[in-house]
């Protein structure tokens, strides 16, 4: 299929149901996603005919009932002959204040859209496209969101060392320049057709870093800072960086590689507080595994995975403890939430 005209998303996908026959998902080609599904319906709209399988070729769908509980009033159907989800903004906005909806991560006005059967981060296309022309940026997970009780059950299960569980205090969703998204997601799907594994076998990791300021502490406490030795703003920035990765710890057992855990309270051990905020900070990093080589005795001089393979698993049982996981390009890795708790 030809290049097509597409639109930087990250995190979740907006639909282009101006241009999509609306019968099949648009493409979706790593962090962006197309205005079609196919060549088919891209020549069919760029030759001004209709797709047969189309609602434009065929009656508008029927509405729906208004996803406000106890509201029997139909939904509100747009010029496109698509039914929203609620019949009016009021009840829109009324869903999002009794709890009923998650409200827009950047709007954080009203409900999240469903794309394609999954919540997105945003409301609409406008928000999204806000939130990456802003990027870097954070923006807040609230207590009463799927994602902020997942990352947090995900902090505690994943808590093995014999210590008291941390309290999660504030979670927040990281948007990172778009230069290192377009090539964390090319290097994902360039993954994933070599391997067959689904989603280039990515794997969500914990790492622990240097933080000098108080970033995240509070609501309003969402700008990033410009000290040289702050690690954990320079990674939300532009994500993780070889160069700079050994400079503190000299690497590790398994070489020059992007050290992250599974295991939450190993990456603890690597977390440093040194702008004198009562919490602390970790970040949880979606990771391309590949395919993965265990191993349980170390070797310092790995710059890269063993021949066929594409990153590096330190098993505990040998020379650790706990759980590493390795990779040795920048690509292979962003970061996608900030943790803050209390410890």
């Amino acid at each position: 299929m030809g290049r097509i005209p597409r639109i930087a998303i990250f995190g979740a996908y907006l639909d282009t149901e101006e241009k999509n026959c609306e019968s099949r998902p648009a493409y979706i080609e790593g962090n962006y996603v197309h205005d079609f599904c196919g060549g088919r319906c891209r020549d069919a709209f760029q030759n001004g005919t209709s797709n047969p399988a189309s609602p434009r070729a065929s009656p508008a769908p029927v509405s729906r009932v208004c996803k406000l509980p106890k509201c029997q009033q139909p939904t509100f159907v747009g010029g496109d002959g698509m039914p929203s989800d609620y019949c009016s903004n009021a009840h829109r906005l009324e869903a999002v204040r009794s709890g009923k909806a998650e409200a827009c991560l950047f709007c954080n006005k009203w409900p999240k859209s469903v794309i394609n059967g999954k919540l997105s981060d945003f409301c609409s296309r406008r928000c999204s496209e806000d939130t990456f022309s802003s990027a870097p940026i954070i923006l807040i997970v609230t207590h009463n969101m799927t994602s902020f009780r997942d990352v947090a059950k995900q902090f505690r299960d994943q808590w093995k060392h014999p210590t008291p569980k941390p309290t999660v205090v504030k979670i927040w969703k990281i948007y990172c320049d778009k230069d290192h998204t377009d090539q964390f997601s090319r290097y994902k799907l360039a993954i994933e057709r070599k391997t067959n594994y689904t989603g280039g076998n990515s794997k969500r990791r914990w790492h622990g870093t240097i933080r000098t300021c108080t970033v995240g502490d509070s609501d309003g406490q969402m700008n990033l800072c410009s000290n040289v030795n702050c690690s954990l703003c320079s990674i939300i920035r532009t994500s993780f960086h070889l160069a700079k990765a050994g400079q503190r710890t000299n690497f590790g057992r398994f070489g020059a590689g992007i050290y992250t855990s599974a295991t939450s309270s190993k990456a603890n051990d690597y977390v440093d507080e040194r702008g004198g905020s009562p919490y602390k900070a970790m970040l949880l990093s979606d990771v391309v595994m590949g395919k993965a080589v265990k191993m349980t005795t170390g070797d310092e001089d790995l710059t890269a995975p063993p021949t066929g393979y594409d990153s590096v698993v330190g098993e505990p049982g040998g020379d650790l403890n706990y759980d590493e996981a390795i990779v040795y390009k920048n690509e292979a890795i962003r970061p996608l939430f900030l943790v803050i708790y209390r410890h």
